[in-house]
């Protein structure tokens, strides 16, 4: 039977209907992507990018981090407040790093070695307190596009970390039911609690972290990992990031190989600094892309899924390795 589930802790609603998977479609689609000869992502073609501001140090380089060439925001922009009492706008004042995660232009981010995975959450750990320390910065957001129907431009994998002067919406309804207390404990807690005991949904559990299947997903087979204790994800130790390192290895190897390799996007949420009333904690959202979003979701906010995020969790669990 379809049912409407809400996402306990990001707010927004699903529509669960496995009989939308049996729909005709009548689109193909076919990519061509350019070859290494021409990616500035690739070595031997740094010029093409702005000065890396962080890269490893081994011979050549094995990733490389660097202001994006075409921002989406700007550090030079103010951040003043303007409007006519009806519209609001202001500067789009914020920074714009690209992290290019390998250098392997056709690199697949489920067959790195653990410590590739390990050095991409150090350099996300750097981002977050770096972009903090400046006093307009109120929330950091980082993302992984892979694949075209995942948004992303480039072949080559690699990743953007984005500072913004205000906290989005959607981040702030995510904050705002972790700071729901009730007599036996705060939201995040006790949703946690309950996926564990439950099983139905879970993946993997670690000290540091849970993966599960998303009881409310907004793409087939959408899963995440959760932090188990109120901390930021800059506040992990070196153990815990290679625990992690570990866990999403094993996910996306378990998507790939269950799906059919779907494009997908990896997304970092981390509770802000200094946020009054609200433990913090992290959680990295995984969304394969999976169908599309189309007049309904764009409509209403309400997401269909063709899959029950039970399903998807036994078929993922098949292939975790």
């Amino acid at each position: 039977m379809a049912e409407f589930r809400i996402d306990p802790l990001r707010g927004h609603t699903a529509l669960v209907n496995d009989r939308r998977g049996h729909r005709p479609s009548e689109f193909s689609v076919t990519i061509d992507t350019a070859s290494p000869s021409v990616c500035p992502f690739c070595p031997g073609h740094e010029q093409q990018t702005p000065p890396s501001s962080e890269q490893d140090r081994t011979q050549g380089w094995s990733w490389r981090l660097f202001p994006n060439l075409y921002p989406a925001v700007s550090e030079d922009a103010m951040t003043t407040m303007q409007g006519d009492g009806t519209c609001t706008s202001f500067p789009a004042f914020g920074y714009h790093e690209v992290l290019v995660e390998t250098d392997e232009h056709h690199g697949r981010a489920d067959e790195y070695a653990t410590n590739r995975w390990l050095d991409v959450m150090c350099i996300w750990q750097r981002g977050l307190r770096r972009f903090y320390g400046d006093s307009r910065v109120r929330y950091v957001h980082i993302f992984r596009n892979q694949g075209y129907r995942a948004g992303a431009t480039i072949v080559h994998p690699h990743q953007q970390l984005v500072a913004l002067p205000f906290v989005p919406n959607q981040v702030s309804e995510r904050i705002r039911r972790m700071g729901v207390w009730t007599s036996s404990g705060c939201e995040h807690c006790n949703w946690l609690k309950a996926e564990l005991q439950t099983q139905k949904r879970v993946l993997e559990e670690s000290r540091e972290a849970v993966a599960l299947a998303c009881f409310a997903p907004r793409f087939p087979f959408e899963w995440q990992i959760v932090g188990r204790a109120h901390q930021r994800f800059d506040e992990l130790d070196s153990d815990s990031l290679s625990s992690l390192a570990g866990m999403i290895l094993s996910g996306l190897s378990a998507m790939r190989n269950a799906v059919n390799d779907p494009d997908f996007n990896l997304i970092l949420f981390s509770t802000p600094p200094d946020i009054p009333d609200v433990k913090p904690t992290w959680a990295i959202d995984i969304l394969p892309r999976i169908g599309t979003q189309a007049g309904f979701e764009w409509g209403t906010g309400v997401h269909i899924v063709s899959v029950p995020p039970e399903e998807a969790a036994d078929l993922l669990a098949d292939h975790w390795r």
